[in-house]
């Protein structure tokens, strides 16, 4: 596979966009070009772009660094799109939460009832066999990822031999895939755990994905774009990008010891190091006509449109007249609802809720941010924050594996620092 050297200039041009309405003073604003600057130039980024609103609009904060790719004439552009990959979750979360509202769906529905080919469920034992699952995923398992599922990429034992076997995709390559077909490998592999017992990141979104389709009869693009993205005017919210399109989408990279910051290829193996793990990534998915809407990983947006959207949030559900969801609705999504479990990547101090991670102790955290902040983020390297306390919203968007994600954390924190 013909792979090509991502060559990153010092001191790119940062972003000329409008600040007219500043949250930061003059000097507290470059500190934060600066910061974006340098993880480009330190090639520990390709592109980096953030964006810091309060619920009304306001910007705080707004500025990037780094270029689309290596032909773009100037730099990142207001309008380039970068795929979500995880922060895809939210907007499917929302959907489920909608179908709740409607009385459609029961958090507490047995997952089988609208996927039956999840029935029979079994769990993998530490020496390799299986039991029988003592209950069927919910609903809400599903939402706060305690239903036993898992991904490739987190390489558990005797699970992610499994998912192998069968083929399983995460939701981030495998551009021909159909959602049937990705539903029938997955209910085939044994659970990490009995359902509601402890909390595994999984591909439980994308299963998600598939209930609101058995539900409505829509697929997951079809509904999220006329009950969610429409409403919102999320124009560039899509899951499959159109060729006219392909020249504003940032180019995919991750680190490769030896060469820096490489492009991926298609498909392409990445080092996953939390896990010891790998994940397969094809860039050319968002472009396919034929691969499953994944819930959990394959939507492609703006940075200013995924603002929007978290703008909602903060909004208690609705935005410029527009109602997505009740506002106990999102109290409900943002409270905890593990018990405490949910530590596993994001470490102490954290729980999780329907759809996002939830600060539940800033100083075990180690954060800036106020209890009752939540978030998510994807594997390409982005992240979003909502603060009530403060009254804002971040978002971070690269597009660089394995280092973007601890970066979209800095910048997180050196915005808290620059608001003090």
């Amino acid at each position: 596979m013909l792979r090509r050297r991502l060559w990153v200039l010092v001191a790119l041009p940062l972003l000329a966009w409008s600040q007219a309405s500043l949250g930061f003073d003059a000097s507290r604003s470059a500190t934060l070009d600066a910061m974006l600057q340098k993880a480009v130039a330190e090639s520990r980024v390709s592109a980096i772009s953030a964006l810091v609103v309060r619920a009304d609009g306001e910007v705080l904060y707004q500025g990037a660094a780094g270029r689309r790719d290596s032909a773009a004439a100037g730099p990142i552009a207001a309008n380039d799109l970068f795929r979500l990959a995880s922060m895809t979750k939210p907007f499917t979360s929302v959907a489920v939460m909608q179908l709740v509202e409607q009385g459609r769906l029961n958090l507490d529905d047995p997952l089988s009832r609208h996927l039956p080919v999840f029935a029979n469920l079994h769990v993998v034992r530490p020496d390799g066999g299986t039991d029988a699952a003592t209950r069927e995923p919910t609903i809400r398992d599903l939402l706060r990822h305690t239903s036993g599922l898992s991904y490739t990429f987190l390489n558990l034992p005797g699970v992610v031999e499994a998912y192998r076997r069968l083929g399983v995709d995460d939701g981030l390559a495998a551009p021909d895939r159909a959602l049937d077909d990705n539903m029938a490998r997955l209910a085939q592999a044994p659970l990490a755990i009995q359902p509601g017992s402890a909390w595994r990141y999984s591909l439980a979104t994308d299963v998600l994905g598939a209930v609101v389709t058995s539900v409505t009869g829509q697929p997951l693009d079809a509904y999220l774009r006329e009950h969610v993205a429409g409403p919102l005017r999320l124009d560039s919210f899509t899951f499959r990008v159109a060729a006219a399109d392909r020249p504003r989408m940032v180019a995919a990279v991750f680190p490769e010891d030896g060469r820096g910051l490489v492009w991926m290829g298609s498909p392409q193996t990445v080092p996953y190091p939390l896990s010891r793990g790998s994940w397969t990534a094809d860039p050319e998915r968002a472009f396919s006509a034929t691969a499953y809407p994944s819930g959990g990983a394959g939507a492609t947006s703006t940075i200013g449109d995924y603002a929007r959207f978290v703008r909602m949030l903060l909004n208690n559900g609705a935005l410029d007249g527009a109602r997505v969801l009740r506002a106990e609705t999102v109290a409900q999504m943002r409270s905890p609802q593990t018990g405490g479990m949910a530590i596993n990547l994001r470490g102490p101090g954290n729980d999780f809720g329907f759809g996002f991670a939830v600060v539940t102790d800033a100083a075990a955290a180690n954060t800036r941010q106020p209890v009752g902040t939540y978030s998510w983020g994807g594997i390409y390297g982005t992240g979003f924050w909502v603060d009530p306390v403060n009254n804002i919203a971040i978002v971070v968007m690269t597009k660089t594996g394995v280092t973007g994600g601890p970066v979209a954390g800095e910048v997180r924190e050196a915005i808290y620092a620059a608001m003090h």
